[in-house]
């Protein structure tokens, strides 16, 4: 076999195939075949080592591919750029048919949701449709009924006409209802925009406060918020009960044995308080030396508690004068800060209201000027025909020395008759502080004074047990008998409380199943939940109700206006008397 020549200068034979199609059939590429050397070639280029492969499989048709164990994929061995562009162009056919399916479904639904709202609404019509022929028809049968009945056409239209009647005035008083809602809103969102403005107003006060002040005025808001919440909770917590214990009263109303037990819980209720109380009494009880010794003891522990009220009632009256004091110092501090600003604001508020007085009088007043002009023109004509007949006595007056006197004597008498006036007031502000002196020394008398006789009726009340306790034969047995007729009261009681016990038993056993087929009632479900809820609102309302008119009342400026409208027309009045009186002063 060495003497055999190379394969690759063999001639080939006229039965063997190509190469291609051996390496082909094989499944190795023709590439790694064409680089290497020949079968048989012996030396290597390069070097001058014999090589001879004889293990090498070799047959007429050339080399053969060893045979493995592992199955051939059906992928392609070779992955280039072609065979990703067809795999990503598979995929996204794949992805774009997903996509229609997709959107075909989405339309489908779509459509499906618009034509079921179309007939939702064709539905609505028809319901409603269908409740006015349902009405129409339940008239046409009342109409039969009655013709059947031989009921008189009149007696129909009567009932006809009544019926008209009181739906029409039912729909007025839903129209009126429904504008008295209106004004309601309207007087509502008028009050926010007020509350809006005072907010921004207070707003602004608090934005101008020193930084302590501010402080302050968050911790005491955080403080109200926590107080509200508290306030919320324990109302929530109060209607809660207040709705339980109507139900439970509303229960036991309903069962006339209930009540009678009720009345036995309480009656034993009392009786064991008394037997506790009569015990205590028994277990506190003394010998009569020892019962005088606990009233003396109890008479100075009275005396030292009253000694100790009179000590904190001028402790309590020396910190409200400090209080009082910190308060106006306080508010000096917010005058000093906010002294400027609210003076200009007084100011402008004063000319505003001037200016709105001044509008609202100006014709009255106006007239009255003219008024006042035409008689002050007759006062001067009249005036000049008096100093015209005057004229000739002018020669009977005094000289300018005696004028003189006179005006000294009449500015003398004016000082006297301001001296007396200002005695005449000093001595009325005195007798008022005397008189307010007075009053606080009556109260302070009419406090002492019951106190007194609050003490006096404690000695008597002691004196009285004091005798009482003294005769302990008598207590003994008076104690005995009513430890006698309480046991005798006790064996009645537990001998009708085993009955009573199992009636209650019974009855609440009758009870909590009908209270349960009840409650499985739908009817009664509904009810109840419409009660809640009803309640719910009428709460609401009260609170909305409770809250407008707090906001009307504290918005409510309408008497003041009077009142300062009053007070106007006085003064105005006033002052026309002053002016209409001095000219007949100067003539």
């Amino acid at each position: 076999m060495d003497s055999r020549p190379a394969t690759s200068n063999r001639p080939p034979s006229p039965g063997m195939r190509s190469f291609t199609a051996a390496t082909q059939r094989s499944g190795f590429p023709s590439s790694r075949l064409g680089g290497r050397p020949d079968t048989r070639a012996g030396a290597v280029p390069g070097t001058g080592v014999q090589i001879s492969i004889p293990d090498r499989p070799i047959t007429q048709h050339g080399l053969v591919a060893p045979k493995t164990t592992v199955s051939r994929s059906s992928q392609r061995q070779v992955q280039d750029k072609t065979y990703f562009i067809a795999l990503l162009r598979t995929k996204m056919t794949e992805l774009t048919n997903e996509i229609g399916r997709l959107q075909r479904e989405n339309d489908a639904l779509a459509q499906e949701q618009s034509g079921y709202a179309t007939y939702e609404k064709k539905a609505e019509v028809l319901a409603a449709e269908l409740k006015e022929l349902q009405g129409q028809m339940a008239d046409h049968n009342l109409l039969l009924d009655k013709l059947n009945t031989d009921a008189d056409m009149e007696d129909v239209r009567e009932e006809y006409n009544e019926l008209k009647g009181q739906n029409d005035q039912e729909a007025r008083s839903v129209e009126l209802l429904f504008e008295q809602r209106q004004d309601r809103e309207r007087q509502l969102k008028q009050l926010e925009e007020e509350i809006e403005e005072e907010r921004n107003m207070a707003d602004n006060l608090i934005a101008a406060m020193k930084p302590e002040l501010r402080q302050r005025y968050a911790e005491q808001k955080d403080a109200n918020q926590l107080l509200l919440i508290q306030l919320d909770k324990l109302q929530q917590k109060l209607n809660t009960l207040q709705s339980q214990r109507n139900s439970l009263e509303e229960d036991i109303s309903l069962s006339q044995i209930k009540q009678e037990a009720v009345k036995l819980y309480e009656r034993l209720r009392e009786l064991g308080e008394k037997k506790a109380v009569l015990q205590e009494e028994q277990r506190l009880r003394g010998t009569p030396a020892q019962e005088r010794e606990r009233l003396l003891i109890q008479v100075k522990e009275d005396n030292a508690e009253l000694a100790g009220i009179e000590r904190q009632t001028s402790e309590a009256r020396e910190r409200l004068t400090a209080v009082q004091e910190e308060l106006s110092q306080l508010d000096q501090e917010l005058e000093d800060q906010h002294g400027e600003r609210r003076a200009k604001y007084r100011e402008l508020k004063k000319r505003e209201e001037t200016m709105d007085a001044f509008l609202e009088t100006f014709a009255d007043t106006r007239q009255a000027e003219v008024d006042r002009q035409e008689k002050l023109q007759g006062d001067i004509v009249e005036h000049l025909e008096i100093v015209s007949r005057n004229l000739p006595h002018f020669s009977n007056l005094p000289s300018q020395d005696e004028m003189a006197l006179l005006r000294d004597d009449l500015a003398f008498k004016e000082g006297e008759m301001e001296k007396s006036k200002m005695t005449l007031s000093t001595l009325g502000q005195e007798q008022k502080k005397l008189a307010v002196d007075l009053q606080k020394i009556e109260q302070l008398e009419s406090k002492v004074q019951l106190e007194l006789d609050s003490l006096r009726l404690k000695m008597k009340k002691m004196e009285d047990e004091m005798v009482v306790f003294s005769d302990l034969d008598q207590l003994k047995n008076s104690a005995e008998h009513r430890k006698q007729q309480l046991l005798a009261e006790k064996e009645a009681l537990q001998a009708s409380k085993e009955p009573s016990r199992k009636a209650v038993e019974e009855l609440q056993a009758r009870y909590d199943d009908a209270r349960a087929k009840l409650n499985e009632n739908e009817v009664y479900t509904r009810v109840a939940n419409l009660e809640r809820r009803w309640q719910h609102q009428e709460q609401n309302n009260f609170a909305a109700r409770e809250f407008i008119d707090t906001k009307l009342a504290e918005h409510n400026y309408q008497l003041v206006k009077k009142d300062v409208q009053a007070l106007l027309d006085v003064y105005n009045s006033f002052l026309q008397e002053s002016l209409v009186k001095a000219p007949q002063s100067y003539g």
